[in-house]
């Protein structure tokens, strides 16, 4: 996890949202990625996306059902989506997406983002996927102050 809370500040500090996301197979990191929508110009280059093709461009898909992705922050539905198809079958995030939500709306404004959690979607799937999350809100939080608004 502490990887992938780097990952989200690299991407923040590269203009990017401060997002990242990695895969760990047996203890050890075998992929990493961050978030790329504004280096990208791509809407949907989420850190957990940018793994997945990483991992298809390499053509090493087959070790997603093999490991644990760590996200920074949860994953959107888009994004559990793309994991789900890869193959991933277990994921851990560091911040919640309502915590994400209060981080990210400035004060009197509407909240914007889903209320379906990572953890539903993952549940919802013929093969189920294990979300675990949030496990480190706090460590993963500062990432995302002031970046929003």
């Amino acid at each position: 996890m502490e990887r992938a809370l780097a990952l989200a500040l690299e991407a923040r500090a590269a203009g990017d949202h401060p997002f990242g996301a990695v895969l760990e197979v047996d203890g050890v990191v075998v992929a990493e990625a961050r978030n790329l929508v504004a280096s990208n110009a791509d809407i949907t280059a989420h850190a957990e996306t940018e793994l997945v093709r990483l991992l298809e461009r390499e053509r090493r898909l087959d070790q997603l059902p093999l490991g644990t992705v760590h996200a920074s922050c949860e994953p959107c539905p888009q994004c559990v989506g793309a994991m789900f198809w890869a193959g991933a079958r277990h994921v851990v995030f560091g911040l919640s997406a309502s915590r994400l939500t209060e981080l990210s709306t400035a004060p009197g404004e509407t909240p914007y983002g889903f209320t379906i959690t990572a953890q539903e979607i993952g549940a919802a799937t013929t093969a189920p996927m294990r979300i675990e999350g949030p496990v480190c809100e706090d460590e993963a939080a500062p990432a995302h102050v002031g970046f929003w608004f």
